[in-house]
């Protein structure tokens, strides 16, 4: 995970083809998917793993010699890929789809999946043959994001072989996707380093501003995010508060010396370098008391990269902890001690 500090004081279709002919498969080896995806590292994070993947879409094409001529055939069309059999450790074995398609051997065949399942819009997906006789696909789809849905891609390609005609012995093997983050991840971290004696902070409402909200990418060989030429593809993306990166679960606040971490990871669709806006509050308190409550507004410039996850770090000590200016500390001196009134008695007596 990349971490970035942040100062708080500056703050598909048919393709073309040369005919149009009607590819017809033999029945053989049922056309079957098998998933790879990488693991998160936070218990509530929202990314997409190999253990809560659910389901996914397939697009898929595959091109055959007909006679002197070479046919290309979309064979799936965002279809959906559901997982079954669930597994001990989570995640599942088995993947299944309706419309079973079936290996031509020596067909040629792309394939790309994207997860979730109509998380997006506007899907399309087109084949050509690159100067290898390679089959290369390309997917397009237009994304709107809220910072809670992760997207992954992943593509594959492959030969069909003849089949064995024994369907407990495949020669074909399950189409593998190991999957791609194609959105940028982040979190924020806060360490109090506020000594204050006998204080804690608290952070709460972590807002990002000017985070895209809208995009179209186009999936292949790399991956191309557009869609945020006007300021009205822009939106705000609610990371909550923070919680105890220490598991200490009767905390509810963030001791001294310690570091808290917002309560949400989400993410960002990739774009050019821009400047963006934190906002979050900073209680003080003693006990459980709130003695004061400061609101930040931060800044935040970087270039989201696809596939990336961010931890944008901070500090919240005296100096910043104020945003109009920074905190002395309090401090005696000692100016005078007095004399003595010395008692001048008048009538006093000692009997």
């Amino acid at each position: 995970m990349k971490k970035i500090l942040v100062s708080m004081l500056a703050v598909a279709a048919l393709v073309a083809c040369s005919q149009e002919d009607v590819i017809v498969a033999d029945k053989g080896d049922a056309i079957g998917f098998d998933t790879f995806v990488g693991n998160a590292t936070r218990i509530d994070d929202p990314s997409l793993t190999t253990k809560n993947l659910k389901n996914f879409a397939v697009f898929g094409a595959m091109t055959n010699t007909v006679g002197e001529s070479t046919a290309t055939a979309l064979i799936f069309d965002n279809t959906k890929v559901e997982g079954s059999a669930p597994a001990q450790d989570g995640g599942y074995t088995v993947w299944s789809y309706e419309g079973i398609q079936y290996w031509m051997k020596d067909a040629k065949y792309n394939f790309a999946a994207v997860a979730p399942y109509n998380a997006y819009t506007n899907a399309s997906y087109t084949v050509a043959t690159d100067v290898n006789g390679k089959l290369v696909g390309t997917t397009t789809f237009d994304f709107a994001n809220d910072g809670t849905v992760d997207l992954i891609y992943a593509e594959a390609t492959a030969v069909g072989q003849g089949g064995s005609a024994n369907p407990n012995t495949p020669v074909n093997g399950k189409v593998q996707f190991e999957f791609r983050h194609i959105l940028s991840k982040i979190k924020f971290s806060f360490e109090n380093q506020y000594l204050a004696t006998g204080s804690t902070i608290r952070v709460y409402d972590v807002v990002l501003y000017n985070a895209h909200k809208n995009g179209t990418v186009e999936l292949g060989a790399e991956t191309k995010w557009t869609g945020w030429e006007t300021g009205a593809w822009e939106g705000n993306i609610d990371f909550g508060d923070t919680e105890n990166t220490t598991n200490d679960p009767t905390a509810t606040s963030i001791k001294q010396g310690t570091e808290w971490e917002s309560e949400n990871a989400r993410f960002l669709i990739p774009g050019t370098e821009k400047i963006y806006s934190v906002m979050f509050n900073v209680d003080v308190l003693y006990g459980d008391t709130v003695v004061k409550t400061y609101e930040h507004v931060a800044t935040l410039e970087f270039k989201p990269e696809a596939g990336v996850a961010y931890d944008i770090k901070s500090t919240i000590s005296h100096i910043n902890i104020d945003p109009s200016s920074s905190q002395e500390p309090i401090q005696f001196t000692v100016t005078e001690v007095n004399e003595w009134d010395e008692y001048q008695p008048k009538d006093a007596k000692i009997n």
